[in-house]
């Protein structure tokens, strides 16, 4: 049963005016009287008539913007999906979502879609923060003009975010590591392929996996580590350089996208030997991939929940007025196998 402002004043004998005083934190409400309307209030679990705002908001509704990173990568077609079923869920607030796909990972377009943004006057921006001095402080004096900011999988220093959604991130590159280092008891040569240095999330893995390699001492060659851009044809270039110079390739370790470009060219060149393969994001190719056996380990971080918590949590600061509990809303970490997929 939905609980109204009128029943709660009726409950604690005072008028509608005063429990909306209270329950919007506004003066001139006696300390005991105040204390009586929200005991009431939360014995009846009484929630906001949002609605209400809502048709308010209608007419003057709020916006939102959403910058992922480039819409070849099938970890963003799911964090879409997370975000068009927020926005049906949220539809009714009033609320405008304005979703934004650069073409590449250059610090340059990200702020020229934040300028974009600006100019749209929205009131709330969730992004892939790139690690760019010019970039972090184009964030920055928008979040000081009033726009709430939220960074999300990628997460940088400096930023004055509501909060950050993802993973931690180091970890993940740890785990790869540790995953890795079970497949290669003997150690071997391991290329390493990453998405973009600008991107914060791929080497806080990177060095996650480099540092737990390190600290066991194993024979494992690290060689030289290649950037992708979460692009599947030059992932494929890349496997085929490392295959060709390092006949001895032991195992692959890929941050980000472009998996498929991995198994395209293992199956070109066919090794001999079965290479260790792990990866990141569960998307149909890595699914793919496991199952034929070429992939070994694919770590995950719910790219659906990640899109729709972008809109939920900036939805809740912004019409609830709700701070995230903790400024890191950390999305466990998965690890998939043939077997349980």
């Amino acid at each position: 049963m939905t609980i109204t402002i009128k029943q709660i004043a009726e409950l604690a004998n005072v008028s509608r005016g005063t429990v909306d005083k209270v329950l919007n934190n506004r003066p001139g409400v006696k300390t005991e009287t105040k204390e009586k309307v929200l005991k009431i209030a939360r014995e009846l679990n009484y929630q906001p008539n949002f609605l209400g705002k809502a048709l308010v908001q209608s007419k003057n509704p709020l916006k939102i913007g959403i910058i992922l990173t480039p819409e070849y990568n099938p970890f963003i077609q799911e964090m879409l999906t997370g975000i068009r079923n927020a926005q049906k869920e949220f539809n009714a607030f009033g609320i405008e979502v304005s979703v934004k796909m650069p073409i590449t990972l250059e610090p340059a377009e990200q702020i020229g879609i934040l300028s974009e943004l600006e100019f749209e006057n929205v009131n709330g921006i969730a992004l892939f923060p790139l690690d760019d001095a010019n970039s972090k402080s184009k964030i920055n004096q928008l979040a000081d003009k009033g726009i709430a900011i939220l960074t999300c999988n990628s997460k940088v220093e400096g930023i004055r975010d509501v909060c950050f959604i993802g993973q931690d991130h180091y970890k993940g590159g740890r785990t790869a590591a540790g995953l890795m280092l079970k497949l290669l008891p003997a150690g071997g040569p391991v290329g390493i392929i990453i998405s973009s240095y600008h991107l914060s999330c791929h080497k806080d893995r990177l060095n996650g996996f480099m540092d737990k390699i390190k600290e066991t001492g194993a024979p494992v060659h690290i060689l030289e580590v290649q950037e992708n851009q979460d692009r599947k044809d030059e992932a494929f270039k890349i496997t085929l350089e490392y295959l060709n110079q390092f006949p001895e390739l032991a195992g692959l370790y890929v941050t980000g996208g472009g998996i498929g470009g991995v198994g395209s060219a293992l199956d070109l060149l066919n090794p001999t030997r079965k290479i260790a393969v792990i990866c990141h994001d569960l998307t149909p190719d890595s699914i793919s991939l496991l199952r034929n056996n070429t992939v070994d380990f694919v770590l995950g971080q719910s790219p659906e929940l990640q899109g729709y918590l972008l809109v939920k949590t900036l939805f809740e600061y912004l019409v609830k007025k709700l701070t995230p509990e903790s400024k890191f809303v950390e999305i466990p970490i998965t690890i998939s196998t043939a077997d349980s997929l």
